[in-house]
Parts: structure tokens; sequence; C-alpha cells
């Protein structure tokens, strides 16, 4: 079974089967390097609002503790920095192998596909994205409460 990322809340709203949950910035979110980007349990300082699917029945006001597999997380992250630079460096490889096969202006092709390749990553990225987010191994899950007393 997978390890799973933790972080403690108060549930603000309850929609249908999901909660809303308020975070807030622990201390030990200082050490992590994604800290700034971090928000599938509200790392990214402040109070953070989080979606998670409510499987325990928590109520407004209850103290909840929200989880997500840290394997999620890993392959987002990936998703998120990896798949633009790969975008990038296709862009410029095709642009610079094109340049050469046709003696076309390099500098103007290789800008112009590596433009391409990184506008056409995020594209790609925003429609991934979206289909993750209905995956239920990316929704946060709210795995305990206490009862607000």
């Amino acid at each position: 079974m997978s390890e799973l990322l933790t972080k403690t809340g108060v549930v603000k709203a309850v929609q249908g089967h999901m909660a809303v949950v308020v975070t807030t910035y622990e201390p030990e979110c200082e050490s992590c390097k994604a800290k700034e980007t971090c928000t599938f349990l509200g790392g990214s300082g402040g109070n953070v609002e989080v979606k998670a699917r409510n499987t325990v029945r928590a109520e407004v006001g209850d103290i909840v503790t929200i989880s997500v597999p840290s394997s999620s997380v890993l392959k987002a992250s990936f998703f998120v920095y990896m798949v633009p630079i790969l975008g990038l460096i296709c862009g410029i490889l095709f642009g610079y192998l094109l340049a050469k096969l046709f003696t076309l202006n390099e500098n103007l092709l290789v800008g112009s596909l590596a433009g391409i390749g990184l506008f056409s990553s995020f594209l790609w990225l925003k429609k991934k994205g979206d289909r993750l987010a209905e995956t239920r191994q990316y929704i946060p899950e709210i795995t305990s409460k206490q009862t607000a007393s």
C-alpha cells in the first residue's frame, strides 16, 4: 500500500459526498522543496481550502485528517515539471533537424518550434489535469474526524 500524505483541518462546508476543509500552513512544510507550489494538502501558506471526499461523513466544524497517496503527488509533480521541459526540448530538436534538412533559418525555426512545443505541452497538461482531477487517487480523502465539541 502506498504511503499517505496527511494534513489536519476543519470542515468548512459539506457539498454532497465532498467536503471543503480549511487547512493551515504547518511548520514541517518549511523544509519541503515544493512548499510554494504544493496545493494537494494546503501547503501554499496561510489558510487554504481543500475539497476532499467525505468518506467519514464529517460535518461542518469537525476537525478532520485528509490524506492523498504520496505516489499521486509524485506523479502529478512529474507531469507539472517534466512535461513542459520535454515539450521544449522536443521543439528545439525538431526545429534544429528541420533547419538542417531544409536549410532554413536555424534560430527562427528552433525558437518557433521550441515555443510551440512548450505551449503544446501546457495544453496537453491542462487536458490531462482535468482527467486526473476526476480520478479517485488524485482527490484528497477525509480519513478520520473528531467531532467539534
